[in-house]
């Protein structure tokens, strides 16, 4: 009975130390070439921070966006770029090194919805960066 409570309360000791990893409105902003918007919208932010840090399962693949495809930087409020998201709809993330035992390098990563809606919200009016060459071998 004792080895009971004792694993329940282990197990709820570990869920506030597993959600620590996730982001904060602002933590994350979106950006093009001369601007950046910060991810302030508390459901998006959840969405992202799962899908960086949190999600217990692997984030799911995505295709490859052509090359000059819209595109705009991830960036952590300190400025370190994350990755890009990319596409008209902002539906894929290509990661630029964070968390490398979540993201492999040159793979493609589906954005949750959520996010991906605001992102596009968010970028409305800035003109996009492009998928290049250059911004592909970033990943690697």
């Amino acid at each position: 009975m004792y080895i009971r409570w004792l694993a329940v309360i282990v197990m709820l000791a570990a869920v506030p130390a597993a959600s620590a990893k996730g982001f904060e409105p602002g933590d994350l902003r979106v950006c093009n070439a001369t601007r950046c918007k910060p991810v302030m919208y508390l459901p998006a932010v959840t969405a992202l921070g799962e899908l960086y840090y949190t999600s217990p399962r692997p984030p799911a693949r995505a295709a490859r966006p052509r090359l000059g495809a819209p595109a705009f930087e991830l960036r952590f409020d300190n400025g370190y770029v994350t990755g890009i998201v990319a596409t008209a709809n902002l539906d894929r993330f290509l990661s630029y090194g964070v968390n490398l035992g979540r993201f492999g390098a040159g793979r493609w990563y589906r954005v949750p919805r959520q996010a991906a809606k605001q992102l596009r919200r968010l970028t409305a009016g800035l003109v996009p960066l492009r998928v290049t060459q250059a911004s592909l071998a970033r990943s690697r």
